[in-house]
This record gives structure tokens, sequence and C-alpha cells, in this order.
């Protein structure tokens, strides 16, 4: 063999280490394909709460996700290991607080949602499994987790309506005589993250062994039901749409979320 051809063979291997090419899961043109393994949600949440202080609410929901994807791939896929392990976990830490403590949209749900997008290749089924976890958010009482180990005796629950961190985290100060600075309100945050890692887990477990999921039509009834799991829009969102879209009256708005939180001087009867 010629020395320009092992030069090439020598490229070609250390090209599939690094790509994943060598990989069963590698794409065509040798980049690594980030392949779903399915996870322990009890698991995936203690970790979660634990990843929370070293890089808060976003960093710890996507990480306690992938890096556990990533290890049960690397069991099963040596060459893998590579991919999984150079990740830049730490570009998720732009997320505390509503990025950068802005208060905009929950860390929490921005890390789950980019969790979804990186395993669920379809787009609109990225969007449903999305819609899912926010409307989870919104209309349940959080948080549930409870980590192995705590100093803090029972965190109060509350609704929060809404998937921004400011709204989010008010409601429970509210609820909990808090402020937004006290120690257990960072608490309720590190174990809202679990529940919400847990939560991504359950909904990724499900699309995966049970197939896809779409809706059949835009609207205010529509639903996609799946492995057991129903995703639909909120109640104001669905309200909202029935005028706020482009073929109804009032045109011009682009929006899945609960609107009442910031709309509550509507009349009664805004959108029926």
């Amino acid at each position: 063999m010629k020395r320009r051809e092992l030069f090439a063979l020598g490229t070609a291997a250390l090209g599939g280490l690094f790509t994943g090419e060598s990989s069963p899961a590698a794409a065509a043109g040798g980049a690594p394909v980030w392949t779903y393994e399915p996870l322990d949600g009890a698991l995936v949440a203690q970790k979660a709460y634990d990843l929370y202080a070293e890089g808060s609410c976003m960093y710890a929901a996507f990480r306690s996700i992938v890096e556990q994807v990533g290890l049960r791939r690397a069991e099963k896929h040596p060459l893998e290991a590579e991919q999984w392990t150079r990740f830049p976990y730490y570009m998720m830490a732009y997320g505390k607080g509503g990025v950068h403590d802005y208060g905009s949209l929950c860390g929490i749900l921005n890390g789950c949602a980019a969790a979804i997008s990186l395993f669920v290749t379809d787009r609109k089924d990225a969007a449903w499994l999305t819609y899912t976890l926010f409307n989870f958010y919104e209309d349940t009482l959080l948080p549930v987790f409870v980590p192995a180990e705590t100093k803090f005796r029972e965190i109060p629950q509350s609704l929060s309506e809404s998937v921004l961190c400011h709204v989010s985290v008010s409601r429970w100060t509210a609820e909990a005589d808090e402020t937004a600075e006290s120690p257990r309100r960072k608490e309720r945050c590190k174990r809202l993250v679990g529940d919400l890692a847990a939560k991504t887990a359950e909904l990724l477990n499900s699309y995966f062994a049970n197939g896809k999921c779409c809706p059949a039509k835009e609207g205010k009834e529509t639903a996609t039901a799946w492995g057991g799991t129903t995703a639909t829009l909120s109640r104001p969102a669905s309200d909202c749409t029935a005028c706020h879209n482009p073929d109804g009256e009032q045109p011009g708005v682009n929006v899945k979320m609960n609107c009442s939180p910031c709309h509550s001087d509507l009349p009664p009867d805004h959108g029926r």
C-alpha cells in the first residue's frame, strides 16, 4: 500500500473517532447523530436536582437528560463516547432565570425543549412534544419531586399558568410567602427542574417506543394522542386563537401559551 493510501486510511479512522462515523448512529457525511436511549425518570430527576448548583436551571435540565443518554449510548457504542463527553453543556447556563435573569422563558423549559429538539428530528413532532411539556408546566401543581437528601422541609406547590420565569416564580412566592431570593425559592426551582426533566424523559421514552405524534389540524379542539399522552393548547390560548389567527377577526397574534396571567383585564366572555 502506498504512503498516500495509508495516510488517507489513518485520516478516515481518526475522523470516525471524533465524528461518530464508525458508529451505527453516524449520519451521511460523518456528522454525529444524537440517538436517544430510554431513560429512568427518577434517576434523571435526581441528576437534574444535583446539577442545579453547577449551572442553574436550563443547564441542569438539559445536561441531566443528554448526559444520561450519552452514558447509555457509550455503553452500547464505545466509539460514540467522544461526542457525548465533548458536548459543550456549559453553553446552556445562559437560560438561568429566564435567560440571564431576564425573567422570560423558564430556563427549565428552555433546556428540556433543547433536549427534545436534539433527539427528535421531525420538527412537528418536536413541537408537539414541547407543547405537551409546556402545558404540563402551566397546568400542574408543582413541585412534586423530593430529592434523596435535603435540609428543607416540605416545599409548597403552586400553579404557574405561565411558561415565563417571572410569573412562575412570582406565583410561587405569593403562595409560599417567600421572597424570590430566599433559599426555599431556590430549593423550589431545584425540585422543579427534577420534575420537568423526568417529564421530558417520560415523553421521549413514549415517543420513541410508540411512534410519531402529529396533529390532524390546527384549531381549538386539536389534540394529538400517542403512547397515552395527549397534547392540547391551553384553554386561554385556544380561546385567543379563535379570533387572533390569519383568518380571524383580529389577526396578528402568535401564541400557544396561557395568556390569562398578563391579560386578566379582558372581559369574561372574550374569545367565547
